[in-house]
């Protein structure tokens, strides 16, 4: 038994999660849509898929706000008046409710991460795999394949857990035990492969960055816009020692089925919330603080000297070694030149082959 509630376990903190999270994810895919806008850039894959990832977060919250309002989450197990038998052979309102919303969320769960991290997949594609037969486009690829059809397994895996019976998902936990696929491996070798494609996602830009002929501090400025992503590494970290039923503070989750499948269902939520707002913060913090930076310029009296004499142009750069490509865009007279954000330059007709000398006003991110 427990020593005192965890914060999952109260109704009011669940309830914002499941409404806090899904609307921050509409808010930050909206944004991402208006730089697309802003960046003049098409409308890719990589933004239908977190189009797609947003959707499935709002119906997480969705099931977690019935889930509370019926008093299926949230909530200890009720035991009936008079029941002398075992806690998993009860078969009550109350928990028919709980499985059948755990169902629920399990597989919108799934193909929410498949599209989350489709997504940074795809817009890695954008970024860096300029040319189609390169190595990292050969390997972006086979990982989009990789996750599509470990999505798609896993998926299948949840929606048929007990066969073509589906009712015995939501039976008591004796006659689930007996009919349907042990849920724990899988859930674990959920979370394993998770946290393995969340690291395998943080790292792949690294490397790329690392190559460009930049100096120390600018190279970690690029890669800490792409390192932004590493906040669903967490998320699904501590999903894994929930599910996991580990001790958090001295307390065990399994201890009542109820709370756990809450405990589960809370993080989930916040896993898909922060993996939506990590794979858009790229685009728009860029978007946002070109603007700022356009805008502050712009409104100088004095400008900057002899380097704001540029009319304001197009002019692509792009690194072969490094399979990167930038662009300058001045905007504002009194602007100096300033790093385009590399997607930006996939509405160039032609970068050319050529290696480029890398100009510092060009790279220069932390303006």
């Amino acid at each position: 038994m427990r020593n005192q509630r965890l914060y999952f376990d109260h109704p009011a903190h669940v309830v914002s999660v499941a409404v806090a999270f899904p609307v921050i994810s509409i808010i930050f895919v909206s944004l991402r849509f208006w730089a697309r806008k802003v960046q003049k850039q098409p409308l890719k894959a990589d933004d239908w898929l977190i189009v797609l990832a947003t959707l499935l977060t709002v119906g997480l919250g969705i099931t977690q706000l019935y889930g509370v309002y019926t008093g299926a989450l949230a909530y200890p197990t009720q035991i009936p008046p008079g029941y002398t038998g075992r806690v998993s052979g009860l078969h009550t309102t109350q928990l028919i409710i709980k499985s059948q919303i755990e169902w629920a969320y399990a597989q919108m769960f799934v193909l929410a991460l498949g599209c989350i991290k489709a997504s940074f997949l795809f817009f890695y594609m954008r970024v860096f795999a300029i040319e189609k037969k390169s190595f990292v486009s050969k390997l972006l690829t086979g990982l989009i394949i990789f996750e599509a059809v470990w999505t798609a397994a896993l998926y299948l895996s949840v929606l048929f857990e007990c066969g073509h019976r589906f009712w015995f998902i939501w039976s008591s936990d004796d006659e689930y035990t007996t009919h349907c696929i042990r849920t724990h491996p899988r859930y674990f070798t959920l979370c394993i492969i998770d946290i393995i494609t969340d690291i395998a996602i943080i790292s792949i830009p690294i490397p790329l960055v690392l190559r460009l002929n930049l100096s120390r501090s600018r190279k970690i400025a690029v890669s800490s816009v792409f390192l932004l992503g590493g906040g669903s590494f967490f998320a699904s970290l501590i999903r894994f020692v929930m599910t996991a039923g580990n001790l958090v503070g001295g307390n065990n989750i399994t201890y009542d089925n109820i709370i756990g499948a809450t405990g589960s269902a809370y993080w989930a939520t916040v896993e898909c919330g922060v993996g939506v707002m990590a794979a858009c913060l790229p685009t728009v913090q860029f978007v946002i603080r070109k603007r700022f930076t356009e805008w502050s310029a712009c409104n100088r009296k004095d400008g900057f000297g002899s380097r704001s004499t540029d009319p304001g142009g197009h002019v692509a750069h792009s690194n072969r070694s490094a399979e990167v490509a930038f662009a300058k865009m001045d905007t504002c007279p009194n602007l100096p030149a300033s790093l385009v954000y590399p997607a930006s330059i996939w509405t160039e007709e032609s970068i050319g082959k050529e290696n480029f000398a890398w100009d510092e006003r060009i790279l220069d991110m932390t303006r």
